[in-house]
């Protein structure tokens, strides 16, 4: 949609009192990081995703920077949604595993919070015990994907992400409304 249209839609989220984070994932150098948040923040998004495989010198330490300068969050890419997660995430270095590791450097670096599947909730729970009081943790794939979202809220996280099961929808209001009720006590 372009710079226009990220602002227009940044904007109704706003309206809408909805927070707007960039699932963009950034994994470069700490330059191209600032610049690529430079643009999300001055076209409306309040927090973006960063993958903490590039590294703090050099790396995430400057788009935190500029993230804080700018009154903006940033959240780190701890364990992904799909199948193949476990290959890269999961490998273990020095016998742990890696994404116990990135949330160390969550917590350590002052991210505001993790991205931890909503698939997985005994990972779930052991980045919950690592994290800090007020870092957040978001949880994607509710739904489309096969998550949980009760058994992840129960594990640890704070916020589900759902996309797709909405967006695809033949009706996204009734989508929501149908998750919202699921989420009550007792689900009705």
């Amino acid at each position: 949609h372009g710079a226009v249209g990220m602002k227009e839609r940044a904007e109704r989220c706003h309206d809408a009192g909805l927070p707007l984070i960039a699932d963009v994932k950034l994994n470069d150098i700490g330059a191209t990081n600032v610049e690529a948040a430079e643009i999300l923040f001055s076209n409306g998004f309040d927090a973006l995703i960063a993958n903490p495989f590039v590294g703090y010198e050099e790396g995430v330490r400057e788009l935190l920077a500029k993230s804080r300068e700018m009154g903006k969050g940033v959240v780190l890419l701890v364990y992904m949604s799909h199948a193949g997660a476990k290959e890269g995430y999961g490998l273990k270095v020095d016998g742990e595993p890696l994404f116990l590791r990135f949330a160390r450097k969550t917590r350590r670096w002052g991210a505001d919070g993790a991205i931890v599947s909503c698939k997985s909730p005994s990972i779930i729970r052991r980045v919950r015990s690592v994290l800090r009081e007020g870092q957040v943790i978001l949880s994607p794939g509710v739904g489309y994907q096969g998550g949980d979202a009760r058994k992840a809220l129960e594990a640890g996280s704070d916020y589900l992400i759902v996309g797709r099961s909405i967006v695809r929808s033949k009706d996204p209001s009734r989508a929501v409304d149908a998750l919202n009720r699921e989420l009550r006590p007792g689900g009705a």
